[in-house]
C-alpha cells in the first residue's frame, strides 16, 4: 500500500514542480572588468611636442565600480602647461572612461596650419590631443565615459564674437568629412569658461561666429 502511495506522488511530481513559484532572480554581478593599469617602468614614454605649453604624460584608468556611484565620479585631471594660467586647457577623465593606461600629448597648433573653418566662422585657437598605448603606438580610442574639456576664452575671442558669448563654441575636426564639427558647448560667466564633453582625441578649436555688422 505504501509503495502505491509513493508511486502516485512520483507520477504527480512534474506537475507539482510546475506549480512551484520561480526562484528569485540572483543579484547582478559586477559590470565589465577591472581596468588595466600598466606600471610606469613598463611604459615606453612618448616625447612632448615642442610647441610652448605642450605636455606628454601617462593617464591611468580608474575603476568605475560594480554599482552606480553618486556624482561626481572620481576623475583624473590633466592641465596643460601654458605660462599664462588663463590659456590652459583642463581635461577630466572620469572613472570608466579609459580601460587601459594611455599616454596623452597636448600640442597647440598654429591657426595657419589648421584646416579652414566653414563660411561665417572663424578659428580663434587650435590644439591637438593625441593618445598612445603603453608601447608608444598612436591610438584613437572611443572614451567609455565622456571626457570634460574646459578652457577660458581670451579677450580677443570675445571681441571677435562681438562680446556675445553665445557666438563662441568648441569644435573638433572630422578627418573623414574634412570639416569642423561643433561640440555642445556651455559658457559659465562666473569663471569665464567654455566646457564641452569629448569622446575622442583629435584636433580641436575655439571658434566664433562673428556678430553681424550693424
Amino acid at each position: 500500500m505504501a509503495a502505491l502511495a509513493i508511486a502516485a506522488l512520483l507520477m504527480q511530481a512534474p506537475a507539482a514542480r510546475a506549480q512551484l513559484p520561480p526562484w528569485p532572480t540572483p543579484p547582478p554581478g559586477p559590470v565589465g572588468g577591472f581596468p588595466e593599469v600598466v606600471p610606469a617602468n613598463e611604459v615606453t614614454s612618448v616625447a612632448a611636442p615642442v610647441a610652448p605649453g605642450s605636455i606628454a604624460l601617462q593617464v591611468d584608468p580608474i575603476f568605475a565600480g560594480a554599482v552606480p556611484r553618486s556624482l561626481p565620479r572620481p576623475m583624473v585631471q590633466v592641465v596643460t602647461a601654458e605660462t599664462d594660467s588663463q590659456a590652459r586647457v583642463f581635461l577630466e577623465f572620469p572613472a570608466g572612461s579609459l580601460t587601459r593606461t594611455a599616454q596623452l600629448t597636448y600640442e597647440p597648433v598654429a591657426i595657419g596650419l589648421a584646416p579652414g573653418p566653414g563660411p561665417g566662422q572663424r578659428l580663434m585657437r587650435t590644439f591637438r590631443l593625441s593618445l598612445y598605448d603603453p608601447k608608444g603606438a598612436p591610438t584613437t580610442p572611443i572614451f567609455k565615459v565622456a571626457v570634460r574639456m574646459t578652457l577660458h576664452p581670451q579677450p580677443d575671442d570675445l571681441a571677435a564674437a562681438g562680446n556675445d558669448q553665445s557666438r563662441l563654441f568648441l569644435a573638433r575636426y572630422d578627418e573623414g568629412r574634412r570639416q569642423w564639427q561643433p561640440l555642445v558647448t556651455n559658457y559659465y560667466p562666473a569663471n569665464n569658461s567654455l566646457t564641452a564633453h569629448i569622446l575622442q582625441p583629435g584636433l580641436f578649436a575655439v571658434m566664433t561666429m562673428p556678430a553681424p555688422l550693424s
